[in-house]
């Protein structure tokens, strides 16, 4: 089935609360999204370069002249966290997970430039700006009378992954731990418990409205969607490790059937190799966490 269009640029999802979209959706460019309190602004996930940001944040001053007092990186990949320094003074919040990826990832502007010319001039400008506040499970912000619950759900798409949610207007910011139309990635995550945190999320959290990392603003289905891949990928791995064959092999098994339209299908052979890992053990543990 071909991937519908949608429109991109702002959308107010719930009074004061807005998603920031882009379409056709792409691995270097993720969605952001804003809330605004009484006194402040809180973003969600930087984007990647100052040709991205500036745009934004000019969005953002149309609808509000309230200061950025808040960025949460949902997790540390160069789309979603790269863009930090573009929003200081703000206090940049993650999980403590996140801020160490980062940190240890760096900024090399060499290999940057390599793997996505066309922004050459962009990171010469990007300076490594990581969280100034980290939390563990769980953090809860109040945004003047709003309040916005950070959740560490466990690893899943990265070990260092941020859930932010709004009880009280059931929206729900993913990030990366659920993709609507662009293939799932489990480079730096781990699978097994990635579906475990999104059985989590459809039991646990009420949900009206989400905002994936990547494609349109949805419900809670789209949990679902993500889910019936990575079990996908979770079943033809297992029976191809059992058999001892390649990751190779195994890759070229996978039925993708409803995904072979999203983007970068070929996503398939870095997820299956990370299930090997898995299955060999050579991951570390996740702790056993349950999305409250």
């Amino acid at each position: 089935m071909p991937v519908p269009s949608w429109k991109p640029g702002l959308q107010e999802i719930a009074p004061n609360v807005f998603a920031y979209l882009h379409s056709p959706v792409g691995s270097h460019i993720c969605n952001s999204g804003f809330i605004v309190g009484d006194e402040g602004v809180m973003v969600v996930d930087a984007m990647m370069v100052a040709s991205m940001v500036r745009p934004y944040i000019e969005q953002i001053r149309k609808v509000t002249g309230k200061p950025i007092k808040y960025l949460v990186n949902t997790h540390h990949h160069a789309d979603h966290a790269l863009g930090n320094q573009f929003y200081l003074p703000a206090e940049v919040v993650s999980h403590r997970g996140c801020r160490e990826a980062l940190v240890s990832r760096g900024v090399d502007v060499e290999s940057l430039t390599q793997g996505r010319p066309e922004y050459r001039e962009d990171w010469l400008q990007t300076r490594l700006t990581p969280a100034s506040i980290t939390y563990e499970d769980k953090m809860v912000v109040h945004l003047g009378d709003r309040v916005i619950e950070l959740i560490h759900p466990g690893p899943a798409h990265t070990y260092g992954d941020t859930l932010v949610y709004l009880p009280k207007e059931k929206v729900l910011f993913t990030g990366d731990v659920a993709f609507h139309y662009l293939t799932p990635l489990a480079r730096d995550g781990h699978i097994s418990n990635w579906i475990r945190v999104g059985n989590g999320i459809l039991k646990h959290l009420d949900v009206t409205t989400l905002m994936p990392g990547h494609g349109p603003v949805t419900g809670k289905e789209v949990v679902s969607t993500t889910l019936r891949y990575l079990r996908l990928i979770k079943r033809t791995s297992r029976s191809y490790f059992q058999k001892g064959a390649s990751v190779e092999e195994a890759s070229r098994a996978v039925g993708l059937g409803e995904y072979a339209d999203w983007d970068e299908p070929e996503r398939v052979m870095v997820n299956v190799q990370r299930m090997y890992q898995e299955f060999r053990g050579d991951l570390p543990k996740p702790r056993t966490m349950t999305v409250t």
